[in-house]
């Protein structure tokens, strides 16, 4: 007979070797010296194909996960990645596929919901390709970390509709579970009646549209890809909630929603842009509630390399939305994870340069991928004010304008793509073919800025796995 001692320290080894088999097995398969043009912290699925919507972003406070969905290949299906930081990611199988009579075109883009009930219940909902059904999904084990497997439950669909790209459900103040989606008159709001449980919620015949979450402007096209949630932040305005839509680039409205009807009113007639590039879309946000509560958002970003690399489409860095200092607009940056990826050994430091007017003053600094902070003196930036990011020399460069005014400027350059972020109002995504193996950058027009700080960045740590 094994002594407790014995039988403890046989665990113990038994958990060490499975833990060092799992990371000896852990498998990376991006090869940035073969493909110049691949993102090292933006994520690219594996096996590389079409990406596109983020769908689904949630954490799971069961096992402290978090996880993405996104469009996948051709027809559409939902694949998945996992991650314990919103950095690093574990590639899965792919989720949803296309196996029903009512996803044979694809499965397009939805949400993902975390209940508030005592299994904190995991729901996607998930709209048909011809703009008519409406379907959820829920995780076969809800024991398993990774949330591997789906399945569709024969309640399928759970309504019938002309509208596509559920939200996230909705609970109220009393209880009530809504949906809302993107519709050819706006964001239509559904209710599950008499609805207590998630079982209920899965259920066929209980949902019914109670109206507009809010009408479109007339002249508009269609609201695609909505997404309806409360402001966060400490200069949101008590009750103040967003309404985002999907329409030549991301927009949005603030504003008040009423309960009883369901309904959103604006505060202002015109509609503002999440991103300042119509190709920075379909984005999606979660709700994190690991620490402090923040609302994350991801964005499809709708560049690549078609027939010169095997992805197409990539996700935004994440970024962290909230209320800007006056409480009726946005504003958003990176989420601070991102920041563990920097190189302090690989870091630049400069104080009170300003650029050369119409010719640009190069910095001695460079990097496949790095993150650029930088505060600008007197007045902010003038309007000719930028970078210039430069592929392998001066000979190819791509202009980034810094917005007048602008106090505060942070710029993520990796490999492809570029994203600014002034003042977290106006962001700018750039997507680029440049197949450059070394990047730089330098100044434009005559602003000063007063400190300039530069880090490389590495790629993410990926693990594909589970897909090889």
């Amino acid at each position: 007979r094994l002594s407790a001692l014995t039988m403890y320290s046989l665990v113990v080894a038994t958990a060490t070797a499975a833990m060092a088999m799992s990371t000896a097995l852990a498998v990376d398969p991006r090869d940035f010296e073969a493909d110049l043009n691949l993102p090292g912290f933006h994520f690219v699925p594996y096996p590389f194909d079409w990406q596109n919507d983020p769908n689904g972003p949630l954490y799971d406070p069961v096992h402290d996960k978090y996880h993405l969905f996104y469009q996948y290949q051709t027809p559409r299906l939902w694949g998945h990645a996992v991650s314990d930081d919103l950095v690093s990611w574990v590639q899965m199988p792919v989720a949803i596929t296309t196996d029903q009579w009512y996803d044979q075109g694809g499965v397009f883009s939805g949400s993902g919901t975390v209940l508030d009930d005592e299994e904190q219940s995991v729901i996607l909902t998930i709209s048909s390709s011809d703009n008519t059904e409406i379907f959820v999904a829920t995780p076969k084990d809800r024991s398993d970390p990774f949330l591997t497997e789906w399945e569709l439950p024969d309640s399928n669909p759970i309504y019938t509709t002309s509208a596509r790209d559920p939200t996230e459900i909705m609970k109220t103040s009393d209880g009530r579970y809504r949906i809302a989606d993107g519709t050819a008159d706006g964001t239509a709001i559904w209710e599950c009646m008499g609805c207590e449980t998630a079982e209920d919620i899965i259920s066929g015949g209980k949902w019914e549209e109670i109206g507009m979450y809010q009408t479109k402007p007339d002249g508009q096209g269609y609201w695609e890809c909505p997404d309806t949630f409360p402001l966060l932040g400490e200069n949101a305005i008590d009750g103040t909630w967003v309404s985002k839509f999907s329409m030549s680039g991301d927009r949005y409205y603030l504003g008040t929603y009423n309960e009883t009807s369901g309904e959103f009113s604006p505060y202002d007639l015109e509609d503002r842009m999440y991103d300042s590039n119509s190709k920075f879309y379909a984005s999606k946000t979660f709700l994190d509630t690991r620490d402090e509560p923040r609302r994350v958002l991801w964005g499809w970003l709708v560049c690549g390399n078609p027939g010169e690399s095997e992805w197409t489409g990539l996700q935004s860095a994440p970024r962290v939305v909230e209320a800007a200092a006056d409480g009726k607009s946005i504003v958003m940056a990176p989420i601070p994870e991102l920041k563990t990826l920097r190189s302090d050994n690989d870091k630049a430091h400069y104080e009170n340069l300003s650029g050369n007017g119409d010719d640009v003053k190069e910095l001695d600094f460079s990097g496949r991928m790095f993150d650029v902070e930088a505060t600008i003196g007197g007045d902010g930036a003038s309007q000719s004010c930028g970078f210039r990011v430069l592929w392998d020399g001066a000979d190819e460069f791509t202009d980034v304008s810094i917005p007048e005014g602008t106090k505060s400027v942070r710029m993520l350059v990796d490999s492809s793509v570029i994203e600014l972020f002034a003042d977290g109002v106006a962001t700018t995504t750039f997507g680029l073919r440049t197949k450059a193996e070394s990047v730089k950058f330098g100044l434009l027009g005559d602003c000063v800025f007063e400190g300039i700080d530069a880090w490389t960045m590495s790629p993410y740590e990926y693990d594909a796995s589970n897909v090889l």
